[in-house]
């Protein structure tokens, strides 16, 4: 039996590539809940400090043989859902539901 790694497994390839299919709203909607006032500062400023590390010249997540290429991507879906779950609640549905997106 040949082990595979949990990277490479097709279920997790799938995940990931929901996720980076999920992209595109994930921007918008981070982009309008970004121009909220009604949005705490805090997840804001970590929201730009993740887009910062990924626009920034350094290849960090390289040296990672089973991320790669797709790896700041990867990162930045996951750095804008976490940062639309820190939005509140009652705001987050209000761009969702403006924007037409189900996430």
């Amino acid at each position: 039996m040949r082990l595979v790694p949990s990277l490479l497994r097709k279920s997790d390839m799938f995940q990931r590539l929901r996720l980076l299919m999920q992209l595109p709203g994930y921007c918008l909607l981070s982009w309008r809940l970004f121009r909220d006032p009604r949005v705490p500062p805090q997840p804001k400023v970590l929201a730009v400090l993740a887009v910062v590390f990924i626009l920034s010249p350094l290849d960090l997540l390289d040296w990672l043989p089973a991320i790669g290429g797709v790896g700041e991507l990867a990162l930045l879906a996951v750095v804008l859902r976490a940062f639309i779950s820190a939005a509140p609640e009652d705001v987050r549905a209000e761009h969702m539901a403006e924007l037409g997106i189900r996430l």
